[in-house]
C-alpha cells in the first residue's frame, strides 16, 4: 500500500511517502513562516523524488494535532484537498500517538508526550504502548508543567515524559523528576512517518474517517483549547 503521510502540529513539518512501512522518500524541515506555500509543493517533490504519480496513492494519512492552530489548519487542508480530489480514502491520527511510536520501543511504561501550548502551558496526553496502536489513557489536555508533574505522580505505574522536555525550565524539570517521571533525553516532535504507519493500521481495521462513514464525523484538528482570536471573540461577546 501507498501511503502519503502529512504532519504538521509543530514548527518542523513533515511528508512522508511509504510502501507500507517502509519509507520511500520524505521531507522534514523548519515551515513555521511559509508552510501555506510550500506544503502541497514539497508533497510533489516527495513523490517525484521516489517517481510516484499522485493517481497511485492508495491512502492519505495526517496528523491531527494538538499543536500549533495554523499550520495544523494548513496541514488537513492540504490532506482533504489531495484525498477528495484523487478520491482517495483518508485517515487523521492524532499527534501525540504518532509521538508515542516514535519512542516506544525505548520504554514499556506510560507514555506522556508533551509540547509547547505557549503561555506558560504545554499539551500533553498519556499512552499506553502495545503491540497495535498506542491507547491513549489520558486524551489530550493542556495545563502548566507543574500540573502535568502532578498526575505523573498520581499515575499507576511508571511515566516517561518526552517531547519538547528541553523547553522545561530547570524548576519544572524538578517537578517531573520528584514526581517520579523519567524524562526521554532529546527533542521528540510528530513526524509524518509514524503518522502513516499508523494510519495503514488504522485504515485497515477501521476503514477510513473520509469520506466519513455513517455516524462519523468529518476529520477536525485537535486544538484542546480556543485560539486567542476565539477567546477575544468570547469576551467582546460576553460568552464568560
Amino acid at each position: 500500500m501507498l501511503i502519503l503521510a502529512i504532519e504538521t502540529a509543530t514548527e518542523r513539518s513533515s511528508v512522508s511517502l511509504l510502501q507500507d512501512d517502509r519509507e520511500l522518500a520524505a521531507w522534514r524541515e523548519d515551515s513555521r513562516h511559509d508552510l501555506c506555500r510550500r506544503l502541497a509543493a514539497e508533497a510533489g517533490r516527495v513523490l517525484a523524488a521516489a517517481e510516484v504519480d499522485f493517481s497511485l496513492i492508495d491512502l492519505f494519512a495526517v496528523g491531527l494535532g494538538p499543536g500549533s492552530f495554523t499550520s495544523l489548519r494548513v496541514g488537513l487542508a492540504t490532506a482533504k484537498a489531495f484525498a477528495y480530489s484523487l478520491g482517495k480514502p483518508l485517515v487523521g491520527i492524532p499527534s501525540f500517538q504518532a509521538m508515542c511510536r516514535q519512542v516506544q520501543s525505548r520504554c514499556s511504561c506510560l507514555l506522556c508526550p508533551i509540547l509547547d501550548a505557549r503561555r506558560g502551558e504545554f499539551y500533553a496526553a498519556f499512552y499506553r504502548p502495545g503491540p497495535g496502536l498506542p491507547e491513549a489513557v489520558i486524551p489530550e489536555f493542556v495545563a502548566a508543567p507543574e500540573q502535568i508533574a502532578d498526575r505523573v505522580r498520581r499515575a499507576d505505574s511508571q511515566v516517561a515524559v518526552f517531547g519538547h522536555a528541553d523547553r522545561l525550565s530547570a524548576r519544572q524539570i524538578t517537578a517531573f523528576e520528584e514526581a517520579g517521571a523519567v524524562l526521554l533525553s532529546g527533542e521528540v516532535v510528530p513526524d509524518a512517518r509514524a503518522v502513516g504507519e499508523l494510519a495503514r493500521a488504522r485504515f485497515q481495521s477501521d476503514g477510513p474517517d473520509e469520506p466519513p462513514p455513517p455516524g462519523r464525523a468529518p476529520l477536525r484538528p485537535i486544538y484542546v483549547r480556543k485560539s486567542y482570536a476565539e477567546e477575544a471573540a468570547d469576551i467582546d461577546l460576553g460568552l464568560r
